[in-house]
């Protein structure tokens, strides 16, 4: 027996889930299950400054029922660390729920791109330089 909206696998007499309080089925088919089995093609919805910060975007989006994914060109969450030229991770959602991703992105970070550690390595760098030449112009300031 198994529950279609969770899919996990009960012993033979059991006729509810104990999770969510669904009537079981025999067997799962794409017919009886809750959840959507089809194939996803993956868009890019924002490049966060890091690959740690891009999981834990992606985690929320998933807490909220989006599908999404993170693609970080093989380096690991310890390269922002080691490295001043990362270049931070790509989050991806299935494009179907792209407008919605975008509102909680936006929710949660606004138009942040670096919504947990602040600036790039980038960004940090051209506002040092920036604050550097307003030194220059006016010590006093």
């Amino acid at each position: 027996m198994f529950c279609p909206v969770c899919e996990s696998e009960y012993e033979d007499g059991i006729t509810q889930c104990a999770d969510d309080g669904t009537s079981l089925v025999e067997r799962l088919t794409a017919d009886n299950t809750a959840r959507d089995h089809s194939e996803a093609r993956f868009v890019p919805l924002h490049n966060i400054g890091s690959p740690a910060e891009a999981e834990m975007v992606a985690d929320i989006l998933r807490q909220n029922g989006i599908r999404a994914a993170v693609q970080s060109g093989g380096m690991d969450a310890f390269s922002p660390l080691l490295s001043t030229t990362a270049p931070g991770a790509l989050v991806l959602v299935d494009e179907r729920d792209y407008e919605r991703a975008n509102e909680v992105y936006v929710s949660f970070f606004g138009t942040d791109t670096t919504p947990l550690t602040g600036m790039t390595a980038a960004e940090d760098a051209d506002a040092a330089a920036a604050a550097d030449a307003a030194w220059d112009r006016d010590p006093a300031a």
